[in-house]
């Protein structure tokens, strides 16, 4: 039988060729090494490609595939069904990580019985660095005081993001956790939701785990310019991310205490967006 890794770290990339390298040395050459890494080509048209050919022929951890352009959530679906990693963490292929960053998620996570670890990160931008810590507590909280803190913060980059989360790869298998496809905003969000919806513990660490590359050709940019080119969509969007935020409080039995307040999120999106 083919032994389980530790963890599985899924790559999306389209026309990354500039960065991917950097963003996969860093996962390398992480102090936890007992990881296999994913790289989806989402039908680049630069050396993407061929680049990752080279990584995955100079580390056997590394495992690759080339699809036809469908978005990043389909890509990060096709990592998702290559992973056999005990956790999932997703990194964005213009970013990098802390040397330590897998090391103290997992210890969280294990140390704990967490369903689910979130931590600060760091906001680069050029040459300066900012540390961001919305959460500002090293506690463990069951699902209901969870979405209690979630409610006052549900906007933010600290609880909408992926990449400074580690996430239970059983969890995500058992219950089909999966991007909804054809979004142009917000896809992070909506995935964290549904897979809150199975998460009974988790856990908060300060130390830096990521550092986000705020790149002005990047996905977040891209989106919203989508958002301003397709109004229509643009709405459609919002509301089934909305809807994925306020189904996750059904889910748990906690929508009647909050109804009144869930829709005020719509109006923190728009604002913050």
């Amino acid at each position: 039988m083919e032994r389980q890794p530790l963890i599985s770290v899924i790559v999306p990339v389209w026309n990354g060729e500039k960065y991917l390298a950097e963003c996969v040395a860093s996962v390398i050459h992480q102090s936890l090494q007992d990881m296999e890494i994913i790289l989806i080509d989402d039908g680049s048209t630069d050396g993407t490609w061929p680049l990752m050919k080279r990584l995955a022929g100079e580390d056997e951890r590394i495992r690759i595939l080339h699809q036809e352009n469908g978005g990043v959530s389909e890509a990060r679906n096709a990592g998702i069904r290559m992973s056999r990693g005990c956790y999932i963490r997703f990194v964005d292929a213009d970013d990098c990580l802390p040397p330590d960053s897998m090391r103290q998620l997992v210890e969280k996570a294990q140390e704990e019985r967490c369903d689910l670890v979130l931590a600060a990160y760091t906001e680069v931008l050029g040459r300066r660095r900012y540390y961001r810590d919305l959460g500002r507590c090293e506690d463990v909280v069951d699902n209901d005081e969870f979405l209690r803190r979630l409610e006052r913060l549900s906007n933010s980059f600290y609880y909408g993001v992926l990449w400074n989360k580690l996430f239970r790869g059983d969890l995500i298998r058992e219950h089909q956790v999966r991007f909804v496809s054809g979004l142009h905003w917000g896809e992070d969000f909506a995935f964290v939701m549904r897979y809150l919806a199975h998460a009974e513990r988790i856990g908060y660490i300060t130390d830096s785990v990521y550092d986000y590359r705020r790149n002005p050709k990047g996905a977040v940019v891209r989106q919203f310019f989508h958002t301003i080119l397709h109004p229509i969509a643009g709405i459609k969007d919002r509301w089934l991310i909305y809807d994925c935020y306020r189904e996750l409080y059904k889910a748990r039995g906690q929508y009647e205490k909050y109804r009144k307040v869930l829709w005020l999120y719509l109006f923190r999106f728009t604002i913050r967006n």
